[in-house]
């Protein structure tokens, strides 16, 4: 039984009352996990309600990527996702499976999955014969339910507003407008930074000028009035004047005046 009306983009009861939530996300996006988690408290929530009590069955959410989510795993293109506890699952019922579709025919260009016979790799390989719109490999086509699966989803058998209007329906306009906010953000805050950083220079140098200027004229200033209280001392000493007088008049201290004294 398939559900709409859920966060996600399918939501299924198997006949044991499993629920299973599917969701095809197409580009990498910052919220996705956010999202993932979001979705799986949506069916939670609505479990409870309905059952009217805190016992759940099982849930699985599947993720179809069109895009690389695990780089550190790069032969891997199935995940399965845990909160574990000391070696366990902490809540078994929650599973997630994340599949890689894009890395999953990369390998298979590369070979690497050549031998890869799991229900798993036989049901990607029917995604991309009608993904890429090529002919399935025969071993596919020997299945009647992946023949009958590519015969019914070919784009050639929608109509083109129902095409368009399903397109339209799996647009996520509020993951798509958090992540332009977050995007726009980030610059934002990038190019604060940068003119922060410009002007702040500029007002450093200014400032540094400025300083540098001050202290220059203070530094000649007091050279300049120990030169002239140098030279009055030089008088006075010629003119035999006590050395307390000299020190008290020019504001030089004896040491100072003795070295004037003792100079040639």
């Amino acid at each position: 039984m398939l559900k709409h009306g859920v966060s996600g983009d399918i939501i299924g009861t198997t006949n044991a009352g499993e629920k299973i939530l599917v969701e095809v996300q197409q580009k990498k996006d910052k919220f996705f996990r956010d999202r993932v988690q979001y979705y799986l408290s949506r069916v939670i929530e609505n479990q409870v309600h309905v059952n009217e009590k805190y016992e759940l069955p099982r849930i699985y959410f599947l993720g179809l990527l069109d895009f690389e989510m695990f780089p550190e795993e790069p032969a891997e293109y199935i995940h399965h996702v845990d909160e574990m506890c000391h070696g366990k699952k902490f809540f078994p019922k929650i599973q997630k499976v994340f599949v890689e579709i894009d890395k999953f025919f990369e390998l298979e260009n590369a070979g690497t999955t050549h031998d890869d016979n799991s229900e798993a790799a036989q049901w990607l390989r029917a995604l991309k014969a009608i993904i890429k719109e090529e002919p399935a490999p025969e071993k596919i086509l020997q299945n009647e339910t992946f023949q009958h699966l590519i015969n019914s989803v070919k784009l050639i058998n929608f109509a083109e507003e129902l095409f368009n209007a399903e397109v339209k329906n799996m647009t996520d306009l509020r993951a798509e407008h958090e992540e332009g906010l977050a995007e726009g953000r980030e610059l934002g805050q990038a190019e604060g930074r940068e003119q922060g950083l410009s002007e702040g220079r500029e007002q450093g140098l200014s400032e540094g000028r400025e300083q540098g200027l001050s202290e220059g004229r203070e530094l000649g200033q007091a050279e300049g009035e120990l030169k002239r209280a140098r030279e009055i001392a030089a008088k006075m000493l010629a003119k035999n004047k006590p050395v307390e007088e000299i020190v008290e008049f020019t504001g030089l201290t004896e040491s100072e005046i003795h070295a004037i004294e003792s100079t040639p």
